[in-house]
């Protein structure tokens, strides 16, 4: 019987590869999400991208996480219930509000970077190439996948 390993061992294909890589990846950080955390898996990349551009507003962080403004407005309610964020009027444009993560908030990216940072290191440690090296391959090929498909499509 074929094991799954020897389907990535034999495979030519880099999104093969990389799907593997992902789907790991989603199982291990969603293990921590849904036990030490209250937000949802879906709701990953928003507090990420939160804690790295507070004072964002919610049209730039739709745009940003690739979700429409109306999905970001119910998973910032729920966020604003748990007690993550604040959300304040921008000066600028009296209809758009800038989001911020309080303690709490905080506290929960920085607990899910360290999980993040020993995936990380789980990965890389038995490579002959460091973490910083990979993660330039890595960012040059889905620069790369970007550009095709914007020329392209």
């Amino acid at each position: 019987m074929i094991e799954y390993d020897d389907i990535i061992n034999d495979s030519p294909f880099i999104v093969n590869h990389l799907i593997s890589l992902s789907k790991t990846h989603d199982f291990y950080i969603n293990k921590y999400i849904k036990s030490e955390t209250e937000i949802l898996p879906s709701q990953y990349y928003m507090l990420l991208f939160l804690y790295y551009e507070m004072g964002e507003t919610q049209s730039d962080i739709a745009k940003a996480c690739l979700m429409d403004r109306s999905g970001i407005s119910r998973a910032f309610k729920d966020f604003e219930e748990k007690g993550l964020i604040t959300r304040e009027v921008d000066e600028n444009n009296k209809r758009a509000y800038k989001i911020n993560l309080t303690k709490k908030g905080i506290e929960t990216a920085e607990f899910i970077i360290q999980k993040e940072k020993e995936w990380d290191e789980m990965i890389c440690e038995e490579f002959d190439i460091s973490h910083d090296e990979l993660l330039k391959i890595l960012s040059k090929v889905s620069l790369k996948s970007l550009e095709f498909n914007r020329e392209h499509f």
